[in-house]
């Protein structure tokens, strides 16, 4: 068998073009990305349903305001990418459709960031060994929110657009003018930008230190190129309108003060949320939980003792390191804002340790994290010379213990009622749709658990839903 693999692949050398097989590569490990993420919960694939934001902010201003919904705000963000399905649906598809069509959309946005990642091994600006980052993120431990849903979708959307940002600053430090040349594609790309810029808060943390850094390297202002300069000026606006338009109960300073008075709080935080997914998600925590914190604090030094191996290891092997620190600089920024919106937002403290809290802002953390560990270690392990060295040693004993310590934290996501006999039963949306028919007036659609998760159709929205069941 193993003489076997390398005669077929030289076949498959000999009798396809290049451009072809590079092709095909790309699609099977496209496919193989998308099969390793369905199996971490088909039921949520093959029985799709709507999730929390869908209806109650979504879907639901979509229908009360039409295409006005586009410039509202939900928690001091557009979610244009949210809000432009959340539209579409409510005008062109009948509600049965809404949560097929809302997890294309996730779908979409899942795997676009992989797409973008093998053109630009194909344009020869990312080394393909970055093929390795697909593994965490495929299988980063708190997934439980952030999965297929696509309130959350704007995490994974605008990371393609943040990566071909990157390429493109890349390109230009290895010498090239431009990494996209084609108008066409350049439209389509300014476009992506824009809708990311206008999606979340995280084009803009990424992107806009990394054109202040491409500037000052080449000493004049990184407007050009248009489509990657106009979307990142564009994306300020996220962080104006979320930090400088959202009045919160407590000040920056009053929110450090709460947060610096509590270390042993601060400390829980830090592991559950940033440590412990490096070791392979819940399991880490619920053993760290029990131990004294300065034993706790302990293996949190080490673990950041292992990334920072890890990062020199691999800076030694880029041609352009500044760009990983710059991408480990703008990912500890976003975690450490998250936690400082969040406190001064006035959530109770004891609530920003609870597992997978907030964990969509700690997304970026693990995958770019975990990333960076298996990248190191897989180029100790593949050079014959670091193969035996206590840098790799150390970097497998991580592995085998993240592996063995590794959680799935993947739950169903029924959506639960409780009669007047106390009982709970799962509430089914085309049951609640065809009430709906039945009703002359609109109902309540609820999509998630608890009180708020819900919306009403409009009569338009009603007239397409039972055309014909009546």
């Amino acid at each position: 068998m193993p003489s076997l693999l390398p005669k077929i692949r030289r076949s498959a050398e000999e009798r396809l073009p290049p451009r072809l097989r590079s092709f095909l590569v790309s699609a099977a490990l496209i496919g193989l990305c998308a099969l390793g993420y369905y199996l971490r919960r088909p039921s949520v694939t093959l029985e799709p349903g709507l999730y929390a934001e869908d209806g109650s902010i979504f879907l639901q201003q979509a229908i009360d305001l039409g295409a006005g919904s586009l410039l509202r705000l939900y928690a001091g963000y557009s979610h244009l990418l949210q809000r432009i399905t959340a539209l579409t649906a409510v005008n062109l598809l009948s509600p049965l459709d809404y949560p097929r069509f809302f997890l294309l959309v996730a779908w979409i946005s899942y795997l676009l960031p992989v797409v973008c990642v093998e053109a630009l091994i194909h344009a020869g600006v990312f080394a393909r060994t970055l093929r390795m980052a697909y593994i965490p993120y495929i299988y980063y431990p708190y997934a439980g929110e952030t999965y297929l849903n696509l309130p959350n979708a704007y995490i994974f959307f605008p990371l393609g657009f943040i990566l071909i940002a990157y390429g493109a600053v890349a390109a230009q430090g290895k010498g090239r003018r431009e990494l996209v040349e084609n108008p066409v594609l350049k439209s389509l790309l300014f476009l992506y930008g824009l809708v990311a810029a206008f999606t979340g808060p995280f084009a803009a943390i990424y992107t806009i230190p990394l054109l202040i850094f491409d500037g000052l390297r080449r000493r004049n202002l990184p407007v050009r190129p248009l489509w990657l300069g106009v979307p990142v000026l564009v994306s300020c606006l996220q962080l104006y309108f979320s930090q400088l338009q959202t009045a919160y109960p407590l000040s920056t300073g009053q929110a450090l003060r709460e947060l610096l008075v509590r270390p042993a709080l601060l400390l829980d935080w830090f592991t559950v949320h940033l440590i412990s997914p490096l070791l392979g998600g819940y399991k880490p925590w619920w053993l760290l939980r029990t131990v004294p914190d300065p034993l706790q604090l302990a293996v949190v030094l080490v673990v950041l003792a292992l990334v920072v191996l890890a990062v020199r290891v691999l800076a030694r092997r880029m041609g352009q390191p500044a760009l990983l620190y710059l991408a480990i600089l703008s990912t500890l920024v976003l975690s450490f804002s998250s936690l400082l919106v969040a406190t001064r937002r006035g959530v109770d403290l004891k609530l920003l340790v609870i597992e997978d809290a907030g964990g969509r802002f700690f997304y970026w953390n693990t995958v770019l994290f975990l990333s960076v560990l298996l990248l190191a270690f897989f180029s100790l392990v593949r050079d014959r010379t670091t193969r035996q060295s206590i840098s790799c040693r150390v970097l497998a004993i991580w592995l085998v213990l993240t592996l063995v310590f590794y959680h799935n934290n993947m739950v169903p996501r029924p959506v639960p009622e409780v009669n007047n006999m106390g009982q709970i039963r799962p509430l089914v949306y085309e049951d609640q749709l065809r009430e709906q028919c039945r009703s002359q007036d609109p109902r309540q659609i609820q999509i998630y658990g608890g009180s708020t998760w819900n919306f009403r159709l409009g009569q338009p929205q009603i007239a397409r839903l039972c055309e014909g069941r009546r």
